[in-house]
Order: C-alpha cells, then structure tokens, then sequence
C-alpha cells in the first residue's frame, strides 16, 4: 500500500475514538480537542478511512460540546438553587 505524504486518515480515525473515550470519561476539554484536531487533519481527504474518521470526530465534537454545556447547566442550577454538597 503506497501511502501519501500528508495523509492524515488513520490519525483523525484514531483521534476521533479518543474524543469519544474522553468525552465518556468526562474529561470534556481533552475529547472536545481530539475531535476539532482529528476533524481538521481529515478535513480534505476523500478517501473511505477519512469519511470513516470524520463521523467518528463529529460524534466527538457533538458529544463533548453537548456534556460541557449539560456541565455548565447543571453548575449554574445547582449554585442558584443553593443546593449540594457545600
């Protein structure tokens, strides 16, 4: 297999299943950075690896965006309500 320089589709691949992991192990900042790294590296690429990787990033990004935001709202809830553990 003739590989390309600047072929960048195993790497996003990779970079988009760690977004997901890092997004599942609620470190939101890491996986939110994989997924935009791993979306720009494939972002012209066609091949079928590519397309592959760039909906692993997409699931990523939106993952992780969607758990920040859910974060955010559940610390401004919990500060107004005057509720938890302090």
């Amino acid at each position: 297999m003739s590989r390309k320089e600047g072929d960048f589709a195993e790497v996003s691949y990779v970079l988009g299943i760690a977004s997901i992991v890092f997004g599942v192990m609620l470190q939101f900042m890491f996986g939110l950075g994989f997924g935009i790294i791993g979306f720009i590296l494939v972002m012209k690429n066609s091949s079928s690896m590519a397309k592959k990787a760039r909906k692993f990033n997409r699931i990523g990004i939106a993952v992780n965006a969607g758990l920040i935001l859910l974060s955010m709202a559940l610390a401004y809830y919990f500060t107004t309500t005057g509720t938890g553990p302090f």
